[in-house]
């Protein structure tokens, strides 16, 4: 793929400062979120982007396989159970983003074990795609439970409350499911924690972040991994060769892209196979690039005219995704620093192996008998490339010992096989619904539990605000 030019138009410049107006938002938060996605991609698309797409999407819809949208699977929990339990869980339910997708595996985890539960979606104009209607049959209006479980980072939870409603809130028990990706927590979260009487994080290096600016509890319950639908495309769907060995990295642009680093990842694989070898391929699967068309041209730039590593912009469906994860031999993840990091877990889950920095919350599910880990040194985020940098450090990775990983997998099917099965039978037990479904019933039980001991038929619990 020869390198482009990549300019912003006024358009872009336009919806950006449309974006930044909050009274506008306001008023915009009111046009359905299908609608706005619409509308944002056209205002945004630029024919210079167009090549970024997958070139046969056209024909997708007639391939595909009639895909169950995320069927919740039921199963048993050896959980006592506690009068008046419930949660009431509060999310970007129907967002195509990280974030939304940890919130509706949590959720279907708590609805496959029976637990009663009500979902409500929150949508607060995130410029991210706004289509996943695979909880749609779960979610409603009521919340009628007094633990309140909400999946808004700090930045946002004012804002989500607001659309909330305080009274909805207001006497119950808030537990705020937070992600971050470096080691110190950001000063302008700390007053969120206000909001909160308990955090729920995926990781213990998110807790443990956590843990150095509050003594509120922190409960971690790594991400369970849902069974999610496939839609069938194959290779040529993609535009992948058949016989190729493709390794596969991903992004999101509405993140910071020198965290997930694919930089690193292009150099690895130049340096791995030299550019007159064929039967290997790189790609880069990123979304909303049309959004930051100026770091997409960095990302077109670090390619420098190699024709085996191909990008793709595209906000797929998750049923796609998980086709393409199928269709792929190896993921990698170089990244800087992860909170948990969804990609890898889902490969491998998939038997796929994974090469990944043996830094951070991956290291959750990621060990040296399930996964390709990778060395790395620790070196300070520098300004620009992630929010709140100052004093902060992540990892950059061995580019050469990635690069060895990659030329291993590809000439030996055999170790990629191998790899692949222990890396699913690995994260399938640690990234099991039940598993996760069980730490939180029991704690959600024990909250309960407090509470109605705590509190007698006369007492009344203080508003939000006065926590």
């Amino acid at each position: 793929m020869s390198p482009k030019t990549i300019n912003t138009p006024f358009r872009h410049r336009l919806v950006s400062w449309v974006i930044s107006q909050q009274w506008l938002r306001a008023i915009y938060r009111f046009v359905p979120a299908s609608f706005r996605g619409r509308v944002a991609s056209r205002l945004m698309a630029t024919p210079e982007l167009v090549d970024f797409r997958f070139d046969r999407e056209a024909e997708w819809d007639e391939k595909r396989a009639a895909v169950v949208d995320a069927p919740v699977r039921m199963f048993a929990v050896d959980v006592p159970s506690w009068p008046g339990q419930g949660v009431n869980v509060f999310a970007y339910l129907r967002g195509q983003f990280g974030l939304a997708e940890c919130a509706r595996m949590y959720a279907r985890a708590l609805l496959g074990a029976g637990y009663p539960t009500a979902l409500v979606d929150v949508d607060i104009n995130l410029p991210h795609g706004w289509n996943d209607r695979s909880l749609d049959a779960y979610i409603g209006e009521e919340s009628p439970h007094d633990i309140h479980l909400i999946f808004v980072n700090p930045d946002f939870l004012p804002a989500a409350i607001e659309q909330i409603g305080k009274a909805k809130l207001e006497g119950g028990y808030v537990i705020a499911c937070w992600f971050w990706e470096l080691e110190n927590i950001p000063a302008s979260w700390l007053p969120a924690l206000e909001l909160v009487d308990e955090i729920l994080v995926a990781s213990r290096y998110v807790g443990d972040a956590f843990s150095k600016v509050t003594d509120k509890p922190i409960l971690c319950v790594p991400l369970p991994l849902s069974e999610v639908g496939d839609s069938g495309l194959q290779r040529e769907d993609f535009g992948i060769p058949e016989d190729a060995f493709v390794f596969l990295t991903s992004f999101d642009f509405n993140s910071f892209v020198h965290r997930k680093n694919p930089f690193a990842t292009i150099r690895a694989f130049q340096q791995a196979f030299p550019k007159d070898r064929d039967d290997v391929q790189l790609l880069v699967k990123t979304s909303n690039g049309f959004r930051r068309p100026d770091r997409l041209q960095l990302l077109v730039d670090a390619v420098d005219d190699d024709s085996r590593i191909i990008i793709r912009d595209h906000v797929l469906d998750r049923a796609d995704v998980q086709a393409l994860q199928r269709c792929c031999d190896v993921y990698v993840s170089l990244h800087h620093a992860e909170g948990f990091g969804l990609g890898l877990a889902e490969c491998m889950a998939q038997g796929k192996p994974v090469i990944g920095t043996a830094w951070s919350g991956n290291m959750e599910f990621m060990d040296t008998e399930n996964s390709a880990l990778v060395g790395y040194s620790l070196v300070p985020v520098e300004e620009g490339e992630y929010a709140h940098h100052e004093g902060q450090r992540w990892a950059a990775a061995d580019e050469a010992d990635a690069a060895i990983w990659m030329r291993r997998l590809a000439d030996d099917p055999g170790l990629a096989i191998t790899l692949g099965e222990r890396a699913r039978q690995s994260v399938t037990q640690t990234l099991s619904p039940e598993r996760a479904a069980e730490i939180l019933i029991k704690r959600l039980d024990q909250i309960h539990q407090e509470r109605a001991l705590a509190t007698g038929p006369n007492a009344s619990s203080l508003p939000l605000e006065e926590k």
